[in-house]
């Protein structure tokens, strides 16, 4: 999975390359829009420490976590063709739970902080061309781009000690994704390959997947 990362990554970024330069400047650089919107997420985050332990998952299945977003309207290679390219720079917020019944080592923990992302998108789309108060639309999307992370955790250990650990730093994500236009709302499904971000002796691997609902004014 990390090499179809990797593989997304790059295709994406030749791509928008290409896109960029046969786009001209009022194109590239649309005023995005704000999209408030909250997302229901699944999937674990990994996480080691040098010394101390190593793959811990921290569970999202039962978090709902707030997106802020800055989005630019849908731009079209041509006047007749589905396919498009956005970009999208979002900000969420998450609050993991330690999950792991069958460690004999650790009896509970967290794992919490936010998260900003950077994400080029490709898409092919039915519908509307625009957003507005009256249309609809539905595409499926793939994006890849570039993410900072900040947290802070905690392990309990069995004896009531805890382990507490931050970690700070960049990381490479990719999604596949569909994606329903409703007026200014939106619904979405981001299927997310397992990305990793390494700070010092804290390793992060993380493939949270989600469902959100959002609003663009």
């Amino acid at each position: 999975m990390k090499k179809y990362g990797c593989y997304v990554v790059g295709a994406l970024t030749l791509f928008s390359g290409t896109v960029a330069h046969a786009m001209n400047l009022e194109d590239l650089f649309r005023v995005p829009s704000v999209k408030l919107g909250i997302a229901k997420s699944t999937g674990n985050v990994d996480i080691s420490k040098d010394g101390e332990f190593n793959d811990i998952p921290f569970n999202s299945s039962n978090s709902v976590t707030p997106v802020v977003s800055l989005i630019q309207s849908p731009y079209f290679f041509t006047e007749s063709t589905r396919w498009g390219y956005h970009t999208e720079l979002s900000a969420s917020y998450f609050d993991l739970d330690y999950d792991d019944d069958d460690d004999d080592q650790f009896s509970g923990g967290d794992y919490k902080g936010y998260s900003v992302g950077f994400t080029p998108v490709l898409f092919y789309q039915w519908g509307d061309r625009k957003l507005c108060s009256t249309c609809k639309s539905w595409r499926v999307e793939i994006g890849a781009g570039v993410h900072y992370l900040n947290a802070d955790g905690k392990l309990k250990n069995a004896d009531n000690s805890q382990i507490k650990f931050d970690s700070s730093g960049f990381g490479f994500n990719s999604h596949l994704g569909t994606v329903v236009n409703y007026k200014k709302w939106e619904l979405g499904l981001r299927l997310v390959a397992p990305t990793r971000m390494d700070d010092g002796d804290i390793k992060v691997e993380h493939g949270i997947s989600s469902v959100s609902l959002g609003y663009r004014f």
